[in-house]
């Protein structure tokens, strides 16, 4: 049993809701749901009764739920003094951003940084397979990678965000007004796109041929707005910023992921895994750009 787990059973068990306590917490239904699923089947009960009007619990879970709730709180209660007691020295948290994705957090990773008067954030953005590279060799902390991340027995993986694939291009072009594209409509597009892992997995799947690829998110943009190509890049990541582009869907291409990996040996160290929970959660799970699309908020935009 982990502390995750117990903190997800009692979130839903006090809203009746998988949907309203995964909105609490800030992740998606799919990780309560799978978090539950493996604590029944560790208990070997079921711990919620599931319809239409919500979830409730199950004799076994409401004994479990009285069993638990104190121990739980009393180790929340100790977390909050061992960050008091942590509070006096000076923690260090190095993250690494897949290429333009830093952008989207660096507003929440700042107010953070202040909240946390004890603590250096450094980060970096390179290539997802750098990205992880960094982590196996202790140079980094927490990885914010696009594309999907296996999840074995080094890596522990959070899925953040997934966001549409869609062609960004000028509004006075004769495509713009179309709703959405296909595949076969960009044969004879001049396309640019981000020299990373996920577009790199793209292009071998779809057989995507790119003009122009490159690191430097601001030079492709620049191209686009000039009308010199097309860019293929994910909706979360289109520059609200900037006149004169117009983002279209993309029809049948998956869609891009973004995901918190971290080791799982991290997960030894009681004050990293504390600081990076909070990360996951405080930053990350509510700077997600789908998340605050259902809020109604307005999306963190380049500048």
């Amino acid at each position: 049993m982990e502390l995750r787990q117990l903190k997800y059973f009692l979130a839903v068990a006090d809203a009746r809701s998988f949907v309203s306590a995964a909105n609490n917490l800030y992740i998606s239904r799919q990780a309560v749901s799978k978090a539950i699923s493996q604590l029944e089947t560790e208990l070997g009960v079921e711990l919620f009764v599931r319809d239409s009007s919500g979830a409730f619990l199950t004799p076994a879970g409401l004994m479990f739920y009285d069993r638990i709730r104190s121990s739980v709180m009393e180790l929340e209660q100790v977390r909050s003094e061992m960050q008091r007691y942590g509070a006096r020295y000076h923690q260090r948290v190095r993250l690494a951003f897949s290429l333009g994705v830093l952008q989207h957090y660096e507003p929440a990773l700042q107010e953070f940084r202040m909240e946390q008067g004890n603590l250096a954030l450094e980060y970096r953005e390179c290539p997802d397979s750098a990205c992880l590279e960094l982590l196996r060799e202790h140079e980094a902390d927490l990885a914010i990678c696009a594309g999907e991340v296996e999840q074995d027995q080094e890596f522990a993986v959070q899925v953040l965000d997934r966001s549409p694939y869609g062609i960004l291009l000028q509004e006075n072009e004769s495509l713009a007004a179309m709703e959405s594209l296909e595949l076969k409509d960009l044969n004879w597009i001049p396309l640019a796109g981000l020299q990373d892992g996920a577009m790199e997995n793209l292009r071998r799947k779809y057989g995507l041929h790119l003009q122009y690829v490159g690191y430097d998110l601001y030079r492709l943009f620049s191209l686009t707005l000039s009308g010199q190509c097309a860019m293929v890049i994910p909706k979360s990541m289109q520059p609200r910023s900037i006149r004169g582009l117009q983002w279209l869907p993309l029809e049948g291409v998956e869609p891009w992921v973004l995901c918190g990996v971290c080791l799982r040996s991290l997960e030894n160290n009681v004050l990293y895994h504390t600081t990076i929970d909070e990360l996951q959660t405080k930053v990350f799970g509510a700077a997600s750009v789908s998340q605050q699309t259902q809020k109604g908020e307005k999306p963190f935009a380049y500048i």
